[in-house]
């Protein structure tokens, strides 16, 4: 075999709210803050200006990681929906004041993960008659696809504080994994992607180690699988 094992090292999760009832990709988008006169966006504010205008909805409750030119990172949860086109969002009282030109992504990165395994499984119906005899026969009736996400919790996670509330309110969730790249041939290694339950979200606290949370989605209706292509 010439091709080196695939390393997992370099993977990322990304997770969104989706609105309700819509089970489409949510656009992803790089959001700029741009507070008046340069000055950063006060602690407490309930809304945040923006430097370009939202490109397609971003729903009520959805986290946001901003990061400014400092690496200093803050929080931000919206209390309405960001629609398409909007120039600023309005959020829950800022727990901290945000820098002028800091950045946040979205869809968001769930961060500190150890593992990001995905499960397929299809459903047998089987069948044994007396002409069978001791064979089974049958056919399979659905496919099932989940993924699974160890890790270590942090604070300012936007993406495990998205997924709290998509849980508590029975809301869905965009999830997408995307592995490195097999080789320098590629931009980026295998992605899969969909609509997704969030299906358990549990904390562990032990007396003698770090708070760890779990992530586990299963996905609905559908599970994009899209193999990597060569840049060139």
């Amino acid at each position: 075999m010439t091709q080196a094992i695939q390393k997992s090292k370099g993977t990322k999760l990304y997770l969104a709210l989706l609105p309700v009832g819509v089970r489409v990709k949510p656009t992803e988008q790089t959001l700029t803050t741009s507070g008046a006169s340069n000055a950063a966006i006060a602690k407490a504010a309930t809304s945040i200006p923006l430097e370009t205008a939202v490109d397609g909805l971003i729903p009520k409750g959805q986290w946001l990681l901003f990061k400014d030119t400092d690496g200093v990172e803050r929080l931000a949860q919206l209390s309405a929906d960001a629609v398409d086109n909007a120039t600023s969002l309005a959020v829950y009282p800022l727990p901290e004041a945000i820098a002028d030109g800091a950045t946040a992504e979205f869809p968001v990165r769930i961060q500190a993960r150890s593992g990001a395994s995905v499960s397929r499984s299809a459903n047998l119906q089987s069948s044994i008659t007396f002409d069978s005899g001791s064979e089974r026969d049958g056919t399979t009736t659905s496919r099932e696809r989940g993924l699974s996400a160890a890790g270590n919790y942090l604070y300012y996670d936007a993406g495990l504080r998205t997924a709290e509330y998509a849980y508590e309110n029975d809301q869905e969730v965009w999830v997408k994994r995307v592995l490195p790249a097999p080789s320098s041939a590629y931009s980026v290694g295998k992605v899969t992607e969909g609509p997704a339950a969030v299906t358990s979200i549990p904390d562990e606290v032990p007396a003698d180690g770090f708070v760890s949370q779990s992530l586990e989605v299963a996905f609905l209706g559908y599970c994009n699988e899209i193999q990597p292509k060569p840049t060139t």
